[in-house]
């Protein structure tokens, strides 16, 4: 064990000196997280993971390599023995479970023992001259399967490694990528491993540099390199991939600008100590500030965009010779680097991680006393705290149990069955944007409406937004005065993109002055939305953009109009369509290869569908019958990324209402052939659009626990908003009596959702309720609805001091009513059955026993009503206001409880939480690096006192975009000067503050944070005496991260306290390498010096400096001594400095005027006035560094 823990300390001594080097160079429920715990599929939802709930998940696991000399120095074993090396390594997982370690997942790496071909001489894992893709498939099925399968069998998921490690330097299209590309393209489409929900691919593992055109390149071609490999899974699969930085997995700052496109993206980051500015065991007095600082510098910019996964991390003394990282545990806040470490990770939110400790040794963990003298009883070593760390983590953020009962068209292997989405989502609409599918949907008297649904791949949709949020204050739609809106409101939208902006166009129809035409409009297909009432209406429209970017509108019913439209959707020129016959409607619009197609439903049963076409948009047209199939009809036609034609149609499916259809186009003759040459075939390959995406199931379950109602949710009319909370009572409904009527029809703020049908017809469509009763008034009746024309109930009705469970059913006019006994708590069911049309009803006192009560409902679909059955949530008033009922939450499921479905360490929101009091960024001001990047904090203190980071979502504004611009939480430099920079920030609830950052970019700056004296060899400064001591032969100074531009400069002038004596020399290096061809001028004895720019060639060559891509520059010297320095300036004549003053131009706009530290002086200040008003001095003036004389 000695020789090969020795070997290990070895292996990784080179790489932990070298990324020391490189941090300094960029310094200046239950207990169910573990086996049996559920494992639902993760995907990457913003910055972190989540399961299908929408829990956030941590993983916290160890790793596994299976080649003899890993496994315990070939002493277990040998000669490509797969059962032996299987047997040991499934019971290494055995024993670290029996251990007690809550572990969570595995990383697997494919040791490229197995797929090297014996006998040929490698000089390393980085070198893949002897690897063997025959090899490699074989026992990628014998050796790395079986352990995937056995690892997701004990409940951790698996990180899959590609065998070996990156060569030192690595280029888009070299040999090394194809190699990955290979590996990846056959790991990624094995049946097992594809889309497998329990399995992520970490790409590669330890890049160092990446070059192009014979130069060090940066994260852009870095972020190629990975794309293209990214690129080749999504062909195959969704699995999650992850993504590893440069410098050995430890330099991610540039993702930020170059991030890795595509679904299910993260991180794979390693972290040991003395990386980061950490402490080490080197170095035990480094504090967590300049870790963190170190962290913030080189992974915050991405873990700020995605989630990370530490997939090589440990620690312990040197004198266990147990672990590759060699530090101590100390003190979170403080010292030493695993508690600092632990700080970190847990302060960023999103980070999971591993302990890289040999599996062995932690299979030899026992739970004793901790403050013993081997690596396992050690504090300070790295096993006994994160054993008992992820003891904790066990209870927080782990995988939670999947919904059972969901919906979905996607089989999983490459095909769809219709309809593509089970509920009541009529009259679709789809366009195309960019690679994004959005549809649109009718709602009718259904509020917010005119759902807005998108997708990847057609067939798996999720809600985008409710774009409708009012259309009338009117009594009809307010359910006042006896009047309703039933089967009016909105219909038959049209969804057009067109100029960077959406549309939505539809007709309304009511009962007072607010029917009509109406419009929506977006650049955000999430909103906000803004509504526009329009001069006229257009009956079923179908809009259109033709090539010249004239919008045309196809409209009516039994008759057809074509409409050329103004930019305000006012109409220009219209000719009628003579169809042939009456009964035309639902009519959509698009062009192709020179034809104008008019698609249209005829209305009579069963509906036909039908094509218009000609070279002329205003015709005349001639007519085709083009489907007429089981009663599948009216919708749109969309064209692929891959060329693919299909058509959206909807289907009459009874009382579960309308649904979506999609079928195969093709084309004969200029004509389109829908389905299977004319009828449905009901199952399809999905359309070909490039990329494999995750399925996706459409919301139901509700905790109630957010601060918005989810999308899957509508108010049946509109809501009277003073009568429902999600805030009052945090994370429960709060529904007070809005109404005094005896009709739930008549009843405000009722809240519905569809009722979605399932693809196992003998799964029928439950809708649940906790319900707490405590507060409701007498005459109160408050319960759950399955809503159409006729429509039935079970619910609590309150008489006097009686409770009564009341059942009605207005199909046979029956009432049902029983006295109960309930304390505050009670649960209603309604199970809703697509085959046979009947919904029945049950309460439950304890969510394990239900009791079936009253009459089952022949559910009926009604154009009274005009939309399918809906579960619905009310709460009204037979006899006063004042009273409310909480409801906890609605389910779908038939077994449901909150805590095996979320995570109880969820934020329950409240009016204070989401209150915000003040914002404050991590510094005052901000002195930057001209031509460079840094990141930034943006903290909210909100009312509660809770602190959020809110860097990515207040909004900027900068004086001078010319010095400074913001992008995903980091500065970007450009020039010198000085900016202001206003960050505003809107809380959840609509308050707004706002706050100052202060900006001053300089090319030389001459503080601690602008001047790195380490780039080469550990160095020091003193920013109170701007004095440098380089380390020895060691450089310092300062990197330009996106290259600085000195070319309009004639001189570089240098100006020194006191003369140097340590041989110093001021280089400029125009390519990303400290160890590319700089230029050299040496300093002398001198106390000034000017560098005439012009004239610079690389050392020892006659090749020309080139001034536009300076990426470092700064001093090399033997090391120990002072170079005290005064100033660094560019200058036109050799002895003025060129400024970044500006003059005040002519114009007399009115302007701001701030200080040089940011604050306002005067605001809207004539610019007449401006001399009048200021002193002598420099001051930001409209944006401009002005000097006043």
């Amino acid at each position: 064990m000695t020789a090969y823990n020795n070997l290990l300390f070895v292996m990784k001594n080179y790489l932990l000196k070298t990324m020391l080097y490189i941090v300094l160079l960029f310094s200046s429920i239950t207990a169910s997280a573990w086996e049996g715990m559920a494992m639902p599929q993760l995907h990457v939802e913003g910055r972190y993971f989540k399961d299908a709930n929408g829990n956030i998940v941590n993983l916290h696991g160890f790793a596994q390599t299976y080649s003899p000399w890993f496994n315990e120095c070939c002493t277990i074993w040998n000669d490509y023995d797969v059962n032996t090396c299987l047997t040991y390594n499934q019971g290494l997982i055995d024993n670290i479970l029996n251990a007690g370690w809550k572990v969570n997942f595995l990383r697997l790496h494919m040791d490229p023992y197995w797929s090297n071909t014996p006998g040929i001489h490698t000089k390393g894992e980085n070198d893949i001259s002897a690897f063997d893709y025959d090899r490699f498939t074989k026992y990628f099925q014998s050796v790395f399967v079986p352990m995937a399968k056995y690892a997701i069998s004990h409940g951790l998921y698996v990180v899959m490694r590609p065998p070996g490690v990156c060569p030192d330097s690595i280029a888009v299209g070299d040999a090394y990528q194809k190699y990955l590309i290979k590996v990846w393209n056959y790991v990624s489409a094995d049946s097992y491993i594809k889309n497998n929900p329990n399995i992520m691919f970490e790409l590669a593992n330890e890049p160092v540099r990446i070059w192009s055109d014979g130069k060090q390149a940066g994260f852009k071609e870095l972020s190629e390199y990975f794309q293209t490999i990214t690129n080749t899974i999504r062909v195959n699969c969704d699995n999650i991939v992850l993504v590893p930085g440069l410098g050995y997995q430890a330099n991610y700052e540039g993702f930020a600008d170059y991030p890795i496109k595509g679904e299910n993206i993260g991180y794979a980051v390693h972290c040991y100590p003395g990386w980061y500015n950490s402490g080490s065991e080197n170095t035990p007095d480094v504090n967590y500030q300049l870790f963190n600082d170190g962290w913030n510098k080189q992974i915050k910019p991405i873990s700020d965009l995605a989630p990370i996964i530490v997939t090589e991390m440990d620690w312990a003394p040197e004198k266990y010779k147990s672990s590759f990282g060699k530090g101590v545990t100390g003190t979170a806040g403080g010292t030493g680097f695993g508690a600092n470490f632990k700080k970190i990770t847990d302060d960023c939110g999103n980070v999971s991680w591993l302990i890289f400790t040999t599996p062995d040794l932690l299979a030899k963990f026992k739970d004793d006393q901790g403050n013993g003298d081997t690596f396992l009883t050690d504090n300070e070593a790295c096993a006994w705290p994160a054993y008992h760390w992820y003891q904790d983590y066990a209870n927080k953020q782990y995988p939670h149990a999947d919904f059972t009962f969901k919906s979905c068209a996607d089989n999983g292997d490459g095909t769809f069955t219709n309809p593509v989405m089970q509920a009541d989502f009529p009259d679709p609409d789809v366009q195309k944007v960019g690679d994004t599918y959005y549809m649109v949907t009718t709602t009718m008297h259904n509020f917010p409406g005119c759902t807005l649904l998108k997708s990847k791949d057609l067939v798996n949709w999720e809600y985008c937004s409710n774009p409708l949020a009012k259309m009338s204050s009117n009594a009809e739609y307010n359910l006042e005065d006896g009047k309703n809106i039933y089967s009016k409101g909105a219909w038959a939208n049209s969804l057009m993109y067109k100029n960077g902006k959406f549309y939505i166009l539809f007709n309304a129809f009511g009962n007072g002055d607010d029917a009509g035409g109406y419009l929506l409009s977006a650049t955000d297909a999430e909103g906000p939305w803004t509504m526009t009432r329009l001069s006229r209406g257009y009956y079923d429209p179908g809009l259109m953009t033709d090539d010249d970017g004239t919008t045309y509108v196809v409209c009516g019913n039994k008759n057809l109009s074509v409409i050329q439209l103004d930019d305000n959707f006012a109409p220009v020129k219209e000719v009628a369509v003579d169809g042939g016959f009456d009964g035309l409607e639902g009519s959509h619009f698009f062009k192709k290869d020179g034809y104008y197609y008019i698609y249209s439903t005829c209305c009579a049963w069963p509906a036909t569908q039908w094509c218009f076409r000609s070279k002329n948009v205003f015709g005349p047209y001639e007519k085709k019958k083009v489907f007429d199939s089981d009663d599948i009809h009216q919708g749109a036609m969309i064209q692929t990324q891959s060329g693919e034609w299909w058509t959206m149609l909807m289907k009459d499916c009874g009382a579960f209402g309308r649904m979506p259809y999609l079928l195969p186009v093709a084309w004969n003759d200029n004509w389109p052939v829908i389905g299977n040459n004319g009828t449905d075939a009901g199952t399809y390959t999905k359309p070909n659009v490039g990329v494999n995406y995750d399925r996706k199931y459409m919301p139901t379950n509700d905790n109630f626990k957010n601060y918005l109602l989810g999308s899957q949710w509508q108010w049946n009319h509109n809501s009277d908003k003073s009568k429902w909370s999600l805030l009052e009572n945090p994370g429960r409904l709060r529904l007070y009596t809005a109404s005094v009527t005896d009709s739930l029809q008549k009843s405000r703020n009722m809240l519905t959702q569809r009722i979605f049908g399932y693809r196992d017809k003998t799964k029928p469509s439950y809708g649940t309720i906790r319900m707490n009763i405590s507060k409701m008034y007498d005459g109160d009746m408050a319960g759950l609805a399955v809503f159409q024309n006729p429509y039935a109930y079970i619910a609590v009705n309150k008489q006097g001091n009686t409770l009564n469970l009341v059942q009605s059913n207005t199909a046979d006019k029956k009432v049902y009513s029983n006295p109960i006994t309930c304390d505050s708590v009670i649960y209603l069911r309604a199970i809703a059955d697509i085959t046979t049309s009947k919904a029945s009803f049950y309460y439950s006192l304890d969510n394990v026993t239900y009791t079936k009560f009253g009459q089952d409902l022949d559910m009926k679909y009604d154009l009274s009503v005009f939309v399918g059955n809906r579960f619905g949530i009310f709460n009204y008033a037979t006899k006063g206001l004042g009273g409310s009922v909480d409801v906890d939450w609605f389910s779908t499921e038939k077994d449901f409880t909150e805590d095996n479905f979320y995570d109880k360490s969820s934020v329950v929101y409240s009016e204070k939480y989401l209150t915000v009091a003040s914002i404050s960024a991590d510094k005052p001001s901000y002195s930057l690096l001209a031509n460079s990047a840094k990141s930034f904090v943006l903290t909210a203190t909100y009312k509660d006192g809770h602190t959020e980071d809110i860097t990515l979502s207040a909004d900027y504004k900068v004086s001078n975009d010319k010095i400074v611009s913001i992008k995903n939480g980091r500065f970007t430099s450009y020039g010198d000067g000085n900016a202001v920079v206003i960050a505003s920030y809107k809380d959840p609830l609509g308050n707004t503050v706002s706050a100052n950052l202060n900006i001053s970019v300089n090319t030389f700056p001459l503080t601690a944070d602008g001047i790195n004296p380490s780039i080469y060899e550990s160095g020091t400064y003193d920013e109170s005496t701007h004095t440098l001591v380089t380390g020895k032969y060691g450089f310092g100074g300062w990197k330009y991260s996106n290259a600085a531009d000195f070319s309009s400069y004639k001189y570089l002038v240098i100006e020194l306290n006191t003369a140097q004596s340590n041989g110093a020399s001021f280089r400029m290096f125009d390519e990303n390498s400290y160890w590319s061809n700089p230029s050299m001028t040496d300093i002398g004895s001198s106390n000034t010096v000017k560098i005439e720019l012009a004239k610079l060639v690389k050392n020892g060559t006659t090749t020309p400096l080139d001034l536009s891509h300076i990426y470092i520059a700064g001093f090399w010297a033997f090391g120990g001594g002072n170079i005290s320095i005064k100033n660094i300036f560019f200058s036109n004549d050799g002895e003025t400095p060129v400024t970044g003053i500006q003059q005040i131009e002519g114009t007399d706009k009115p302007v701001d005027v701030y200080n040089l530290s940011g604050m306002l002086l005067y605001s809207k200040l004539k610019k007449s006035d401006i001399l009048k008003k200021l002193c002598k001095g420099v001051y930001i003036i409209d944006g401009k560094c002005v000097v006043i004389k």
